[in-house]
């Protein structure tokens, strides 16, 4: 049982509001590393220098979207193995298969909460302790 305060996490979004309330939660659910990015390009960058276990990443995004953020770690030797959970505001049965089929990992649809979003983690990381 991986223990939430040994996962690095990486929240990307455009948003800070939405920043700051992923990080409240995870923070609320025992993650201490968490680094925030404010776009596609922020999150390439911070993989670059930060060791990241999991990606929680907004759909919507100005300069690179969730979707080609993902497609572009899972092409990355390095990354494309990563647990990637895309958030979104729409339950688009289409844009989830878009997802699934550029290799994510599981969705969340906002707002969430503590309880969706440990179950979401837990189904890529496995139960935390």
């Amino acid at each position: 049982m991986p223990k939430a305060s040994d996962i690095s996490v990486l929240v990307v979004d455009d948003q800070q509001s939405m920043r700051g309330i992923c990080k409240f939660i995870l923070n609320q659910l025992g993650f201490k590393e968490i680094t925030e990015a404010k776009s596609g390009r922020d999150a390439l960058g911070k993989l670059e220098k930060t060791k990241i276990d999991l990606i929680i990443s907004d759909w919507n995004m100005d300069d690179i979207d969730g979707l080609t953020l993902l497609k572009v770690i899972r092409k990355h030797p390095r990354t494309k193995g990563m647990p990637f959970i895309m958030a979104t505001g729409r339950s688009d049965k289409e844009q989830v298969k878009e997802a699934i089929v550029a290799g994510v990992n599981n969705y969340i649809i906002k707002p969430f909460d503590a309880g969706s979003m440990k179950k979401k983690i837990e189904a890529v990381v496995g139960v935390l302790a």
